[in-house]
């Protein structure tokens, strides 16, 4: 008894120290075998579709069950993102080597005992070279190979280039890339279809086996609207597949029946080569008026492109002013004749510092830069080589947002200063055109082209971007209007309040529409001070939705269509690119395996010097106090000690 009380008394007279107690554990880890299968459409693409389907599976499962005591498996997926792998059923639209290697990269990139096998044909279409990504990778990538290799009979639609936006009755080029193999001496059809109407109808002559080519044609739509084109190559010989003979695209055909009044005191041949290169577009109406003969109603236009206006002859400080307050886009053009101090009072968003009245020969000097429309370089090379235009000296100040698609160069000296630039001051878009002399760059170029198409088409795309309006919508909703099958949709909002201030207080709901007439509900996430909805991918056809906001009795609303349109991106190329997977494997020092020696794997991979257990010890530190147990065992004593005081003593 006197045992059983002391062994009490210690164990408490311990809880009382608080002690510290030291842990030590052993932890066996075992290597990690990632398996990373393509499940995008192009492996169900090829000739042994089947295979693929129904016995490639079991194989691939009975492979990884046989090493799954020696590893930790984990099985993934990826094709335009990265999941974890439920089925093999290749429904990816497209394949995206990328994310998976940025994947392995963030959650495996500091482990040293990981292993790779990556299952693919090869193949790919976003994201980039899979080659230069590796190379950050510290662990080894195996590939099995899967796919055909074997040279195909084939002809597709590999690219389709145009524009977004265009107008109605105006031309819009479109750039088609044609790919064929096995084709030689063949000749295919080319149409371009809107609705069932063919629009245009060539034809293709293949030169070899490996051919290639790009077409560049003229469309012309004939009504506004969102617009769903299609463009096909019809042959009539066999070949591996046809769902790589079609694309499609859409482009936003806006209804801009617009009139441009191009206004002047004192004519200049430069106003008869800006009216020409107007006309070209079918979508405006252009007419001249001169200021000292005729008053200008500017309820009957669009656009105004004063040539030297104000001039040094008038100011026309009434007519300028109206301008000003129904805030009109303008085209201005600066010469000889222009009153600049009158130009600085409109508060344009360009401020010139004039230089004692002096002139100069400035040649255009493009700008990389430029984005508000595309100004290729070959373009602007072809601009760099017109003649001089005759330009005030003076040093033009931006005072607002701004964008410079030329500088001057005088001589051989580039100087900082604008020749062609956009403003935009109060919601009031202003080009501006820094020198007189335009008539001598159409010229030079029928004389050495026998076309001044270059320069018809940048004025026409400088009065484009004039006529497009200004956004005033409390809600604007920023999205894609082409989404092809199978893409994530990202839609970005902003809410503005009265006084046009960015605001993100309220809840902004979604409701879709497809074509069917089917609604979908959403809701936009805020982030910032600004919203933004993601929706997975959605089924071909054409789409409406509503954003709406309400706060009180105010309620808002903005309204939008877009389009999703097939997706043909993992048929255009058929013929496996095991090439690439070789290349991964070399540069991680991986292996590379085929399907005919799949049994292999297993052998190769448990060899390799990563598949070795990492024997790691963990030490921890408790205190005595927390152990319940040392409770439990100083109570059992006292209990003990007392039963034993009544049994053998009686007390």
């Amino acid at each position: 008894m006197a045992f059983l009380r002391g062994l009490s008394l210690l164990l408490l007279l311990l809880l009382l120290l608080e002690p510290k107690l030291k842990y030590a554990f052993r932890k066996i880890e075992k290597p990690v075998l990632i398996f990373a299968q393509d499940n995008s459409k192009s492996i169900k693409l090829s000739n042994d579709s089947l295979f693929y389907l129904n016995e490639y599976p079991i194989k691939i499962e009975e492979l990884l069950e046989s090493m799954n005591p020696e590893f930790e498996l984990k099985k993934i997926s990826f094709g335009s993102k990265v999941t974890e792998l439920s089925n093999y059923d290749y429904s990816e639209t497209n394949t995206n080597f990328s994310e998976l290697l940025d994947f392995l990269k963030n959650n495996y990139g500091y482990s040293n005992n990981i292993q790779v096998l990556l299952a693919s044909d090869g193949l790919y279409n976003k994201g980039g070279n899979p080659r230069y990504d590796v190379q950050e990778l510290n662990f080894p990538i195996h590939t099995l190979q899967l796919g055909d290799t074997a040279r195909i009979k084939d002809v597709s639609v590999l690219s389709v280039k145009t524009n977004e936006l265009a107008f109605v009755n105006s031309k819009l080029p479109v750039r088609i890339g044609i790919k064929a193999t096995n084709f030689e001496s063949e000749v295919v059809q080319l149409k371009i279809f809107n609705g069932s109407t063919v629009l245009i109808a060539d034809e293709i002559k293949i030169s070899n086996d490996s051919f290639f080519i790009e077409k560049d044609l003229f469309i012309t739509p004939e009504k506004s609207g969102l617009q769903n084109f299609r463009v096909e190559v019809v042959s009539s010989k066999s070949e591996r597949s046809k769902r790589n003979n079609f694309s499609e695209f859409v482009v936003d055909v806006l209804d801009n029946q617009q009139k441009i009044a191009i206004c002047f005191d004192k004519y200049h041949p430069d106003i008869a080569t800006i009216q020409s290169a107007i006309n070209q577009n079918l979508n405006f109406t252009v007419e001249l008026i001169n200021l000292t003969k005729k008053q200008v109603d500017l309820e009957n236009y669009n656009l105004v492109v004063l040539y030297q206006i104000p001039s040094n002859l008038h100011n026309y400080s009434g007519f300028l002013q109206r301008i000003k307050e129904r805030e009109m886009p303008v085209l201005l053009v600066l010469g000889g004749n222009s009153d600049l101090e009158a130009i600085n009072k409109l508060n344009l968003g360009v401020n010139l510092l004039r230089n004692e009245g002096l002139y100069a020969e400035t040649s255009f000097v493009g700008n990389e830069s430029f984005s508000l429309f595309d100004l290729t370089k070959t373009k602007r090379e072809i601009l760099e080589k017109m003649p001089p235009l005759l330009s005030p000296l003076v040093t033009y100040e931006f005072s607002s947002e701004h964008h410079v698609a030329g500088y001057q160069r005088i001589k051989s000296i580039q100087t900082k200063e604008a020749q062609i630039a956009f403003s935009c001051a109060e919601n009031q878009k202003v080009a501006w055109f820094f020198g007189e002399g335009i008539w001598r760059w159409k010229l030079h170029l029928s004389r050495i082209n026998e076309s001044s198409q270059v320069l018809d088409d940048l004025v026409n795309k400088m009065v484009q971007y004039l006529a497009l309006k200004v956004n005033r919508d409390q809600i604007v909703v920023k999205h894609p209007k082409n989404i092809s099958e199978g893409d994530e949709i990202v839609f970005d909002a902003e809410i503005y309040n009265k006084s046009y201030e960015l605001v993100n207080h309220v809840n902004l709901d979604f409701t879709l529409f497809n074509q069917a007439g089917k609604s979908f509900n959403y809701s936009f996430e805020k982030r910032s001070n600004k919203y933004q909805l993601q929706i997975s991918a959605l089924n071909k056809g054409s789409y409406s939705f509503v954003a709406k906001s309400q706060e009180g009795e105010t309620i808002l609303e903005q309204k939008g269509r877009f389009i999703v349109s097939s997706n043909s991106n993992e048929a255009k190329n058929l013929q496996a690119d095991h090439k690439i997977l070789s290349q991964i494997s070399s540069l991680t020092a991986g292996e590379v395996f085929q399907l005919e020696n799949i049994s292999e794997i297993r052998s190769k991979v448990i060899g390799n010097e990563h598949s070795k257990s990492i024997l790691s010890e963990e030490i921890e530190y408790g205190n005595f106090v927390e152990m319940l147990f040392v409770l439990i065992i100083i109570i059992v004593l006292m209990i003990l000690e007392w039963f034993l005081r009544k049994y053998w003593l009686g007390i």
